[in-house]
C-alpha cells in the first residue's frame, strides 16, 4: 500500500468513526455506511474493506454504548457486504452525472446492505446470547426484536445511499484518478 492509500485509508476511517460519534444519539443512522460504499466504488474493493474493518473495529472498541466484545467480528463482517456493493456497483454503474436515477440504485443497494448486516449482525448476537442451546425459534425470536432498529437502519442507508453516497464518490474521485474508473480493482 502506497502512502497516499494508506492517508486516504486513514482520512476516510477517521470520517466515519467522528460521524459514528456525532450520531452517537440517533439509533441505527450511521455514515460510515455510505462512506465504506463510496470509497469501494471510488478507489476499489481493497480500500473500501480497510476503512469498513478499521471503522468497526474502532467504533466496536470505543464506542459509547460500550465494549462490543465478541459481536465485533459481525459488526466488521457486516461492514464488509458495504465494501463488496460499492466495488460491484463501481463495475456497474460507473460515470454518469451526480444527479441521476442511478442515485436510486445506490440508496436501494445501502437499504439492501443494511438489511443483510441487521440480519447478520442479530444472528450473531442470537448465537452469543444463547449458544450452545440456540434453536432455531431462539433465532426468529431474535430478528423479530431486532425489527425495529432493522427499519431505521435500511430507512437511513436508503436515504444516505441516494444522497451522500454520489456526493461523496463525486468529491473522492476528486483526489486522485480513481481506481474503478481506471479499470483496477
Amino acid at each position: 500500500m502506497k502512502t497516499k492509500d494508506l492517508a486516504l485509508v486513514a482520512a476516510f476511517t477517521a470520517l466515519a468513526v467522528a460521524s459514528d460519534f456525532a450520531l452517537a444519539d440517533v439509533p441505527n443512522v450511521k455514515l460510515v455506511d455510505p462512506i465504506v460504499f463510496s470509497v469501494a466504488f471510488v478507489f476499489g474493493l481493497e480500500m473500501g474493506v480497510y476503512v469498513g474493518v478499521l471503522s468497526e473495529l474502532i467504533w466496536g472498541t470505543l464506542s459509547p454504548y460500550g465494549f462490543g466484545g465478541y459481536i465485533i467480528p459481525f459488526l466488521v463482517g457486516g461492514e464488509v457486504l458495504y465494501a463488496l456493493a460499492g466495488w460491484a456497483a463501481a463495475r456497474l454503474w460507473a460515470g454518469g452525472s451526480r444527479l441521476s436515477a442511478r442515485n436510486l440504485y445506490f440508496g436501494a443497494a445501502l437499504a439492501l446492505c443494511a438489511f443483510l448486516w441487521d440480519l447478520e449482525t442479530q444472528a450473531g448476537t442470537a448465537l452469543l446470547s444463547f449458544w450452545p442451546s440456540l434453536t432455531m425459534q431462539k433465532l426468529l425470536a431474535t430478528e423479530v426484536l431486532g425489527t425495529p432498529f432493522m427499519i431505521s437502519h435500511e430507512v437511513s442507508d436508503l436515504f444516505t445511499g441516494a444522497v451522500l453516497a454520489p456526493i461523496i464518490i463525486f468529491y473522492a474521485s476528486r483526489l486522485s484518478r480513481p481506481r474503478a474508473l481506471a479499470g483496477e480493482t
